[in-house]
Parts: C-alpha cells; structure tokens; sequence
C-alpha cells in the first residue's frame, strides 16, 4: 500500500522526459545527461514543540515538460557531525494519518520519491515532529536543535528555463494548541555566494528596550539570521558585521563554524544568559532612530565553500506577534 504523502495517491502523474541532446544550462544549473539540474535547499524545517511545517511543490501550467524533483538529503543542525538516525512524521495535508519517514524513504527510486510533477500540478504534506529514533520518541542528541532538520533537493528538465526555485515552498507555521498563531515561508534556495546582505535589519537599540514584554507582546523589534552549509566538504566559516546605512561598521565578529550539511540559527543581539544562541551579545547598544530602534544592515560574509557548495542565508522580523522574512541580496564577491 502507498503510503499518505506519495504522489500517486495525490494524483500526481508521471510522464517520460522527453529525450533531447544535451541542453544549454544556466548559471548555477548542472547539466546531467540531457538534463539540466539545480540543486536547492531548505535551510530550516521546523517540526515539533509548537510548530508544524508545509512542504509544497507546484509547477505552473507554462512549463514544457514535466520537472524531476528528488530528495538528495537529510540534515540536523549538526551536519555531518551526526550520523545517528534522522526522520520526520509527516502527513498530506488534509489527511492526519502522519507516518514515519528517513531519507532511505524519499530518495530517487523509492516509492515515496517525489519524481516528476506535470505543469498545473502540485501537492503539500506536513511535518509535525523531528524523530530521532525508529519509535520518535528519543530525545535528540547533545547540541542538536531537537526540532529542526535541514533538507537538500534537486529539480531537472531538459529545458532551462523551466527551473525555478518558487516551485518549492516551505511554510513554517507556530501553533497555539491546534490555532496558527503565525507563520513564515521559505522558498527553495540556491546560492554559493560569498557575502550575503540583509538591509532593513531593525533592533531594539538597548537592552533594556530590547525584549521587553507588554501583555505577552515584545514592544520592539529583534530579527534572527540562519546560516546552512551545503555540499561543501568543510565546515564554513566566516565574518558577521553589523552596519548602519552610511555603511559604517559598527560591530563585526567571526562567524562559529558550520559543520558540512549543518544550519545554524542566531539571535543577531542575544538576550541575557542566552549568548551561545547570539550573532552579538546581549549587551550590545546600537544607535537608535527617533522611534528608539536601530536600523541598519548585516552582512554575513562566508569562506571555506567549493565553487559547487552552497551556502544559503535567512532572515526573520520579530515584531510584535508577527513575523516577516527579511530579503537577502547575495554578492559573488566581497
């Protein structure tokens, strides 16, 4: 029997690439056979102690063919460094009988793979907890975030311009019991370059403005920034600035190492006791606005990636009981 999420059972048909010489491809597009392929990411998926994650794929009608997308990958924050079992509970969205997979499940060839999706069609499922163990019940291991795992995809088709990282949607959502109390989505992501730059940062300029809480709401804003390494052979590391808009460095430091296939998130200003989960410590004071909050930009500049690796940043607003990914622009060179 197939199980909840697989495409078949979604109605989802598999149709034959057609066969063509090899194609032209892109930057950032490999060419595999007569196909082109891109390799993605997504950086966070958040399953368990509050919060629930939708994975979507929908590929638009225009398209000339069908698109392959395949699972390449499963990480926990701890990259390679963890080898133990990883998988998720997940289920189609709509339908509550979650199950139990591992990469071994989802990979090319297997028959909950993902495979090929035709133009006008698509399909959702959600992930409700990280498992740890075949039974999900084990804790997760020292230093691991125990609700967070990382996932790596490629998506090909014999023509290039068919491949667009929208097609692949992560939704992460925050539950009060069974209510969303908010949500944030993440497309898939495919960059290797080496300055990452995130203008409109706004922070709480003192600590003592910082996280002060009126009635269960923080009254001033605060944004946090993840990092993830993908398919480079060594940790990365790095240089995290804070500027302001005259572009004057106001405070820089290196960037802790991430290992191979690990994502790491950080508060940009910690809060007291919480230095470890920090870019900047939480006595950081920034010069304010008239509206008592700094706004600047952050620059995340990595080293250590290969030509093909990817790294991929992210970054959230905190304001209130909302929150709002931030743009990041990407530079190939410092």
């Amino acid at each position: 029997m197939k199980r909840g999420i697989s495409l078949l059972a979604l109605g989802i048909l598999a149709a034959a690439l057609p066969a063509f010489a090899a194609p032209t491809c892109n930057t950032g597009q490999t060419v595999v056979g007569n196909t082109c392929v891109l390799t993605l990411a997504l950086g966070w998926i958040t399953a368990g102690n509050g919060t629930d994650a939708i994975f979507g794929v929908y590929v638009p009608p225009n398209v000339t063919g069908p698109i392959d997308f395949e699972v390449t990958g499963l990480s926990s924050s701890l990259g390679n460094a963890y080898t133990g079992y990883l998988g998720f509970l997940a289920n189609s969205v709509g339908d509550n009988q979650s199950q139990l997979f591992t990469l071994a499940d989802i990979v090319a060839g297997t028959p909950e793979a993902i495979g090929l999706v035709n133009g006008g069609q698509g399909f959702q499922f959600q992930i409700t907890k990280v498992c740890w163990d075949p039974t999900c019940t084990s804790p997760a291991p020292a230093g691991a975030v125990p609700n967070m795992l990382s996932m790596q995809l490629t998506m090909a088709s014999p023509t290039t311009t068919d491949l667009n990282t929208n097609y692949i949607q992560l939704t992460v959502r925050f539950l009060n019991g069974t209510q969303v109390s908010f949500e944030e989505q993440e497309f898939g992501l495919h960059t290797n370059s080496i300055v990452d730059i995130i203008p409109g940062i706004s922070i709480g300029a003192t600590p003592a403005s910082r996280y002060v809480s009126n009635n269960g709401t923080l009254t001033q804003p605060f944004e946090v920034v993840s990092v993830s390494n993908f398919a480079n052979p060594n940790p990365i590391g790095g240089t995290v600035t804070l500027k302001n808009f005259d572009g004057n460095v106001l405070f820089s430091k290196p960037l802790p190492p991430i290992p191979p296939n690990g994502a790491a998130g950080y508060l940009v200003i910690g809060k007291p006791g919480d230095s470890t989960a920090s870019l900047f410590a939480s006595d950081t004071v920034l010069p304010a606005g008239v509206d008592g909050v700094f706004h600047g930009v952050l620059e995340v500049q990595t080293t250590g990636q290969v030509a093909t690796g990817i790294v991929t940043v992210l970054a959230q607003e905190f304001n209130g009981n909302t929150m709002l990914n931030m743009p990041v622009f990407h530079s190939p060179v410092p």
